[in-house]
């Protein structure tokens, strides 16, 4: 993919550290320069001139999910790698959620495998992500984390999980090659979407056909593969669509390849209403409830009937893959005939 940045700002704090040193190298002929002064820079700069920030994190890297009340548990944490990401789909709650638009990698890597060792010390830990603050892949072939942290996952029963819209796999798979043992515990899992949507919703992303390649490719490769329909947006929603997207991801990989699936139908978390609606009006097409966590959510009786639809079209292609719902109480699952 095209480099998205224009400048690299260095923090002082972080300009020996070797994941500085390696995209520094990875982004030959980009100018870069040193900063002593991050907050005051962000604030007085655009936050849209393409500048990537390098700096620490000098909070928690491992985080729980915040989860709905009354969901199962899902055993799952996020590793905060970066901030922002290089895509622009007009749904991404990070607009409401970070306060600025800049690209941010964390590069204290020392801090963040500590942190790491410490959460797969937890029986409990199923699956930690690198995909909540940013894509995991759109700029790892430049970073190179998802192979810096994997081998500590190794021996574990937790899966680093990888979720992309990309189909920026290329290093994964050439990095992980005749080292089955790391594959134990890799996961990426690709945000999938009829064709329509990721036209006119997810900009800058790889296309659905590319997408999919990428997915028959890693399977191909050993790596563990699974599939989020997350979000469902309801004015692209025909069940016939959906249908065919599970029956082609089934003709890439085989019945038996993708490990899981998870759907959640679009819902807006506090501020992004507003910030969405700045980009987009057909996230608003349908009936939408403010509910208790103050979160813009579909009717439910019509989150119900897309979750069925969905969930019957992957059980006749895929019969034993575990199907999640994404944020949704155990009510919901147990109307939608989901098993927890």
């Amino acid at each position: 993919m095209k480099v998205p940045f224009e400048r690299i700002i260095i923090d002082k704090k972080a300009q020996r550290d070797e994941l500085t040193g390696r995209i520094i190298e990875r982004l030959p002929g980009i100018p870069f320069e040193y900063e002593n002064d991050l907050p005051r820079l962000i604030a007085e700069r655009p936050a849209k001139d393409r500048s990537l920030i390098l700096t620490h994190h000098s909070g928690e890297f491992v985080k729980d999910f915040p989860s709905t009340p009354g969901t199962p548990p899902c055993g799952e944490k996020y590793i905060i790698t970066m901030l922002n990401c290089p895509f622009t789909c007009s749904y991404c709650y990070l607009q409401s959620y970070l306060e600025h638009g800049r690209i941010v990698v964390f590069t204290n890597l020392k801090k963040m495998k500590s942190d790491i060792r410490k959460a797969l010390d937890r029986p409990d830990v199923l699956r930690i992500t690198t995909g909540e603050m940013g894509d995991s892949l759109a700029l790892d072939h430049i970073t190179g984390v998802t192979l810096d942290i994997l081998p500590l996952f190794s021996g574990s029963k937790t899966l680093l999980e990888a979720r992309t819209k990309s189909a920026n796999t290329g290093h994964i798979i050439e990095g992980t090659k005749n080292r089955p043992g790391l594959l134990d515990n890799l996961l990426i899992t690709w945000t999938l979407a009829p064709s329509a949507a990721i036209r006119k919703e997810e900009r800058m992303v790889s296309s659905l056909e590319e997408r999919m390649a990428a997915i028959a490719e890693a399977s191909a490769a050993g790596i563990n593969t699974a599939v989020r329909f997350d979000p469902v947006i309801p004015w692209y929603y025909r069940k016939e669509e959906y249908e065919r997207l599970v029956e082609m991801i089934a003709d890439s990989v085989g019945r038996g390849s993708i490990l899981r699936f998870e759907i959640g139908v679009m819902r807006f978390p506090p501020g992004l209403w507003e910030e969405a609606g700045k980009v987009s009006s057909a996230l608003f097409k349908g009936e939408y409830f403010r509910d208790r966590e103050g979160k813009m959510r579909l009717y439910r009786p019509e989150r119900i009937r897309i979750y069925r639809d969905i969930y019957q079209s992957i059980r006749r292609y895929f019969p034993e893959t575990r199907v999640d719902l994404s944020m949704e109480d155990s009510e919901v699952w147990e109307d939608t005939g989901i098993p927890t």
